[in-house]
């Protein structure tokens, strides 16, 4: 069935949501607490704060059931605890939109702008190797390993990507992978490639190679007694050399 929004004959106000909140909590939040989100950031939007005893009346909610709602988007990473100059408490509604490029506060130009592109790329590939959305939880923390290390984008992918493989995209674990690419001077996706690949040359030329017999019609019995006389024969060996010291 198609939809289709009606032209507006007469503006009363709209307050724009991202996608990103939709897409992320639509699915999971409950209703109490997506109708109490929806009312308060409606309020901030046009009036600059909310009414708490006003949407108290119209969700006919109790005092336990704000409280809920309000522990439940702390929890979740979307409401943010903060105090003000005059140390006044306060709750800010996080941008998700600002979590994922970042809180660079420089003037925009073509870098910051591709910067900015490359992230986002990045966190749409994130979310198609671990097959699920990220919290806000997460891209914080993303966020922060990679102002901190100043890694590319790009080398933040194949971190997940090297992790998937290894059976664990927890965003903690996988974060451990930069670090150790941090302490080894891996900031670019081409810094790993060329590691790799020094690595591998490494492992092609090292005179400690231990090969298999070239005979493949042996069974594992086969290699294993071969191990047992091989054994035997270097336990033999050290008995004759301890006897002929007694000798002397």
């Amino acid at each position: 069935m198609e939809f289709k929004i009606e032209s507006l004959k007469v503006d009363l106000g709209m307050t724009p949501f991202e996608n990103m909140f939709l897409n992320m909590y639509v699915d999971k939040a409950s209703g109490d607490a997506l109708k109490f989100y929806l009312l308060v950031y409606k309020d901030i939007y046009n009036q600059g704060n909310a009414d708490l005893n006003k949407i108290q009346r119209q969700l006919d909610f109790s005092d336990e059931d704000i409280k809920r709602c309000i522990d439940y988007w702390i929890s979740m990473g979307v409401f943010r605890e903060k105090k003000s100059m005059d140390n006044q408490s306060y709750i800010e509604i996080v941008s998700f939109r600002q979590m994922y490029f970042g809180d660079d506060e420089n003037p925009i130009n073509e870098n910051s702008f591709d910067l900015s592109s490359r992230k986002q790329v990045m966190f749409e590939n994130i979310i198609n190797i671990i097959n699920r959305a990220l919290t806000p939880a997460d891209i914080t923390r993303i966020q922060e390993t990679l102002e901190e290390y100043k890694q590319d984008p790009e080398l933040i992918t194949e971190a997940f990507r090297q992790a998937k493989t290894s059976g664990n995209v927890d965003v903690k674990y996988v974060m451990g992978y930069l670090k150790t690419w941090r302490d080894q001077n891996i900031f670019k996706l081409n810094d790993l490639k060329v590691q790799e690949e020094r690595q591998k040359l490494l492992r092609k030329n090292s005179p400690r190679q231990y090969k298999r017999s070239k005979n493949t019609n042996l069974s594992n019995d086969d290699y294993k007694s071969y191990a047992e006389k091989a054994r035997a024969k270097r336990f033999k060996k050290m008995l004759e050399k301890e006897d002929s010291y007694e000798q002397k």
